[in-house]
């Protein structure tokens, strides 16, 4: 009762005073626009590690988002629905599209970690600085720096684990 209550209240505000402003498309590019890059960028000799190694870190990025949440590391003043986790757009699409546009185009660890740290800078140096600007983020208890290095740490896993799974499944 009181959950449905607290629901509904969330749902009222979200429509009032986020649905459809200009940081709502902005969301709603975040989420769209990685996905149609990716369909017309994959490469169908890596779809399916390009999937998997896309599903982890949707996973993972879902799971650490939801606990950073509930302990207030940092909060989304603007959701996309209230429905949904509140990154929804940077934990489905922005993320893991980029990791696996990083898998597909860079098969060897060189090239890979190289892409990475590009990669992990531009998200953790200018994206999110610039995320947190606009209030599409607000951090409580994080630096840029944290997540320069869950960037780097979550794909240089993820690259290992599957390349792994590929070459036991080979032999």
């Amino acid at each position: 009762m009181l959950e449905d209550k607290l629901f509904e209240m969330d749902a009222t505000g979200w429509l009032e005073y986020e649905f459809l402003t200009w940081e709502w498309w902005l969301l709603l590019s975040f989420f769209i626009s990685p996905w149609i890059l990716w369909l017309y960028t994959k490469k169908r000799e890596w779809l399916v590690e390009s999937i998997l190694f896309g599903v982890i870190v949707m996973v993972i990025t879902i799971l650490l988002d939801t606990i950073g949440l509930q302990f207030s590391f940092w909060e989304y003043p603007i959701e996309f629905l209230p429905v949904i986790p509140s990154a929804f757009p940077f934990d489905v699409s922005l993320v893991p599209v980029a990791y696996m546009l990083l898998f597909q185009y860079n098969r060897t660890w060189k090239s890979f970690i190289s892409a990475q740290i590009v990669m992990a800078f531009v998200y953790a140096f200018i994206g999110e600085p610039l995320c947190n600007w606009i209030n599409l983020v607000c951090y409580i208890k994080w630096n840029y720096m944290y997540s320069f290095l869950y960037y780097i740490l979550i794909g240089l896993g993820i690259r290992a684990l599957i390349l792994k799974w590929v070459s036991v499944s080979k032999s």
